[in-house]
């Protein structure tokens, strides 16, 4: 992942990627505000003044008075007296009866605390007496399914993949099948599968009647580009492997972790206008809307869906410089094959945009981006910390 400025040059990964994945797995531990305490209702003490009463043979005014004034004095601490040990009163009680409500608080905190650790440990206890079937040959068509086989701990049944299955590092071991939309029949057969997971993309059509006819079982999953794409897809090849709780543990952690993002991440006070492109050697360019969740996520907006771009549409000059995009974020594998940021400006239109004059462009690795696997979280963050560089960036020029 590059970050790749006319002033910042390359900046690596925030460090503080290596904490947030174990602090979202805290998410749901948050705990419970404090109650408001009543306010003390403190009751005034009534005076009665006696009538002045002038009796014959009585007090003259002058006495009645004085003697009034000396009865005042004396009453008066003591009303104040029990107008204080009333409020001392009702604050004890107010204090006791807080007390008792936060003790029952954390006593249900307390519950609900061991209710989700009872859960989450008979969860784990089903999900480590699972196994996949004996037997069971697989083969993932794509790298983001080769990925999630790998993050349940199902890699052991694989025997094959395709080529764009390279994460992690231990799966270009595996034979390489070639590129998923063009397979041959003989090629995967001959590696006796029992099962085939791919996606729609996956083909040609008759191959894959084939490998049916064949007896392979073949499951394959939706095109999908949304916040929820790792999990549904995780749930799906869980249920094909015969795994379905430890699939679920898995995406509920993805889920909180993506919970955790958005928590944790600001609002932009500038969104930038990011554009995808996507380059190969030969000068295809292409962008299109496959990023969108990512980037609107990560803060930015989408330049190619606020130009009403849908799906891949070839680029040329003149459209670069209609869409005019603040940042270019570009795939790490294509960057290289044409010669890294000075290859990249020297695509027609490209130095002519406000993200090519200032050569602002934020390179991901291609599976990383638009994998919509386990890694989701990290990517989204990634994206974000890269975005608020270029706006710093921005905002000191």
């Amino acid at each position: 992942m590059r970050l790749l400025t006319s002033r910042c040059g390359s900046l690596g990964l925030p460090a503080v990627w290596a904490l947030l994945g174990a602090a979202l797995l805290m998410a749901g531990c948050g705990g419970t505000e404090e109650q408001a305490v009543g306010q003390a209702v403190a009751e005034q003490a009534q005076q009665q003044v006696a009538e002045q009463v002038v009796e014959q043979g009585g007090e003259s005014e002058e006495a009645a008075a004085a003697s009034q004034s000396v009865n005042q004095a004396e009453d008066e601490p003591e009303a104040e007296q029990g107008e204080e040990e009333g409020r001392s009163a009702d604050a004890t009680e107010q204090a006791a009866a807080q007390a008792d409500e936060d003790r029952q608080t954390e006593e249900q905190a307390g519950g609900q605390a061991q209710a989700a650790e009872a859960q989450q440990s008979n969860g784990a206890e089903e999900a480590a007496g699972e196994s996949v079937a004996e037997g069971t040959r697989l083969i993932t068509l794509f790298g983001d399914l080769t990925e999630i086989v790998y993050a349940l701990g199902a890699e052991e049944y694989l025997v094959a993949r395709d080529t764009s299955s390279i994460y992690p590092a231990a799966a270009e071991e595996l034979p390489n099948l070639g590129f998923a939309g063009a397979l041959n029949a003989e090629a995967i057969l001959a590696l006796t599968p029992t099962l085939v997971i791919g996606r729609e993309l996956a083909g040609p059509e008759g191959v894959l009647e084939q490998l049916r006819e064949a007896g392979v079982e073949v499951v394959l999953l939706d095109e999908l580009t949304g916040l929820d794409a790792p999990q549904i897809k995780i749930r799906a090849i869980g249920a094909a492997l015969g795994i379905p709780q430890r699939a679920e543990a898995l995406a509920q952690d993805v889920e909180r972790r993506l919970a955790g993002v958005t928590v944790e991440l600001e609002e932009h006070e500038r969104p930038l206008r990011v554009l995808l492109v996507y380059v190969r050697r030969g000068g295809l360019q292409l962008t299109g809307d496959h990023a969108r969740t990512i980037i609107e996520a990560a803060g930015g907006i989408d330049a190619a869906v606020e130009e009403g771009i849908e799906g891949w549409q070839a680029l040329t000059p003149e459209a670069l410089v209609a869409i005019d995009p603040e940042v270019y974020l570009v795939l790490d594998l294509g960057l290289d094959v044409i010669g890294g940021l000075e290859g990249l400006m020297e695509i027609p239109g490209v130095a002519e945009t406000r993200a090519g004059r200032a050569q602002r462009v934020i390179s991901m690795p291609d599976l990383y981006l638009l994998g919509f696997g386990p890694r989701l979280p990290e990517a989204i963050a990634d994206l974000s910390a890269y975005l608020r560089a270029v706006e710093a960036e921005i905002g000191s020029g």
